[in-house]
């Protein structure tokens, strides 16, 4: 009898047993997809360098995202300590590990992305030449070439190659439309010209839409025309930039602009962006609050103070 009591018990025990498990885990999933939902921030995250590698999104909880504020507060006191290329080095390839534990290396393995923020940097013939021709000119004090570079700025845009390129040649149809409204007094060898023009224009659009090559340059600030005086508006980057090559330690705090080039974007005819930044290889993080952190190597760095742009 007591046995029977035994066994009845024990079939009893282990009916709630699976229902307990069956149940308890839709509890706890609910619970943390409601703690989730309301506790997370998104982080997008893209190594530029790498072809066919697409930017990816990356979820943290706000202590997490505070975590990696920290990070990137750090990593800017440790370069700004850092007085040998070998400390600045060991600063990258410590960032490295760091952003690997949040998930910020944009699909990268640890070694693949210590190779990829210090690539350009890793070319001592070059950096040896750079260094004889303008390490000792003064006209450079706010460039740098051949250099690692890290920083976090807002108004910051990266661009591709593809996408520079396609900025450029709408120069050069606008001048091709003007020469042919010129020269050209039949109206269909006119139309014909505009067509083919505008088609060549639509596949540099295209090609630029897939961004199949990821290096390019880096925009510091911009300025857009206004109707409302004053015409233009001018809007600096704000932020930091380290950079450690051929000519040293360059460093930027505060609010500046690219010192390069000027761009006007074939997509808005209001709006200039200024290169500070080109052949940029590293690992670029847009945060959740419109700054952006990026860390890796760059051909050449040039930044100019806010005031240099005001009227």
């Amino acid at each position: 009898m007591k046995e029977s009591v035994k066994s009845k018990t024990v079939v009893v025990s282990v009916i709630f047993l699976f229902i307990a498990l069956a149940v308890a885990p839709g509890i706890n999933v609910n619970v943390v997809n409601a703690s989730s939902d309301n506790d997370l921030v998104e982080f997008t995250t893209e190594a530029c360098g790498i072809p066919g590698l697409k930017p990816q999104t990356v979820k943290l909880t706000k202590q997490q995202a505070s975590d990696v504020e920290e990070l990137f507060d750090e990593i800017k006191n440790n370069l700004d300590n850092a007085t040998t290329k070998e400390e600045t080095v060991a600063i990258f390839d410590h960032a490295v590990v760091d952003l690997d534990e949040y998930g910020l290396l944009g699909g990268l393995s640890v070694e693949e992305a210590q190779r990829l923020v210090k690539r350009s940097y890793q070319n001592p013939q070059a950096m040896n030449l750079y260094n004889t021709m303008y390490g000792n000119c003064k006209i450079f004090n706010g460039s740098n070439f051949l250099c690692l570079i890290a920083g976090e700025t807002k108004v910051t845009r990266f661009y591709s190659v593809v996408e520079t390129g396609c900025s450029v040649l709408c120069y050069f149809l606008f001048g091709m439309y003007i020469v042919a409204h010129i020269f050209v007094d039949d109206p269909v060898v006119f139309y014909n010209i505009i067509s083919r023009l505008q088609a060549i224009s639509n596949l540099y659009h295209t090609v630029n839409s897939v961004r199949i090559i990821g290096t390019g340059g880096i925009a510091f600030g911009s300025s857009h025309y206004s109707e409302l005086p004053p015409p233009y508006r001018y809007n600096p980057a704000v932020g930091w930039i380290t950079t450690q090559g051929v000519i040293g330690k360059k460093s930027w705090n505060g609010s500046f602009y690219g010192g390069i080039l000027g761009l006007v974007t074939f997509d808005s005819s209001s709006y200039s962006y200024y290169i500070g930044a080109t052949g940029f290889l590293g690992i670029k993080v847009n945060m959740y609050d419109g700054s952006l952190f990026f860390l890796g190597s760059a051909f050449r760095v040039k930044i100019s103070p806010e005031n240099t742009l005001l009227p």
